[in-house]
């Protein structure tokens, strides 16, 4: 039962899909020295000092830039924009901004899309001459117009279909969500989720994994999806 097992595992698209990232990482390594040299050292410093100690500000650690940056560098990496040509992405819950700021160092351009309830984030964005647009993604609610559409639509630990927020998200608000995500992506274009787990430790039940699988999606290590460009 476990070489069997085992067998399955190997033909799964989505082990295929993980084993040759990890590949790409290992022969196209990128060291963090090149994105720290895109940083205000003295400006990230002075952003430490005030919001890097617990309890005097919300999340001080993303002041952390070597651990976030190697974070965003992977997350770049795995679906291959260190690689590509310039690409136009559409970042949602942006957070502090070390996604698009890899991507920006990378060669590409993008815009983020949160809440506005964390001055270190605003900072954040600021030091990485970001831009943003303030929004909160609600079921059933459609996401801002954003102007020229993008390549890529991303999110990056998952948190708007979050049981506390009025139930998780169950085929009819995902459904929703993928059809307008989707006017926002010029032909060709793809989107990414990251999932945070669900109490339980599940990231959706039987029936949304189905959902998901039937929009075309790679479903890799359970919790991301990659959806390929819409037919």
């Amino acid at each position: 039962m476990k070489l069997t097992h085992k067998v399955r595992k190997l033909a799964d698209p989505a082990t295929i899909v993980s084993a040759r990232r990890a590949f790409g990482r290992a022969i196209r390594p990128l060291p963090i020295s090149r994105f720290m040299a895109h940083i205000d050292q003295a400006k990230l410093k002075q952003l430490q000092q005030t919001h890097g100690v617990p309890g005097t500000t919300q999340w001080p650690k993303y002041v952390e830039a070597e651990r976030f940056l190697k974070m965003n560098i992977r997350r770049a990496q795995d679906i291959g924009l260190d690689r590509m040509p310039p690409q136009r992405i559409l970042d949602l819950g942006s957070g502090a901004g070390y996604f698009l700021f890899v991507n920006r160092v990378l060669g590409h351009s993008g815009l983020g899309l949160d809440v506005d309830n964390v001055p270190l984030f605003r900072e954040m964005f600021e030091l990485f001459g970001l831009q943003r647009v303030i929004h909160r993604i609600d079921k059933f609610k459609p996401l801002p117009e954003t102007g020229a559409p993008f390549d890529w639509v991303t999110a990056f630990s998952i948190s708007f279909d979050s049981p506390a927020k009025s139930g998780p998200w169950g085929i009819e608000e995902w459904d929703y969500f993928l059809k307008d995500a989707r006017r926002h992506l010029r032909p060709g274009g793809r989107i990414y989720l990251d999932l945070n787990p669900r109490n339980d430790g599940s990231f959706y039940s039987k029936e949304l994994r189905e959902f998901f699988l039937n929009q075309g999606a790679v479903i890799d290590r359970r919790s991301k999806l990659l959806f390929p460009p819409k037919l």
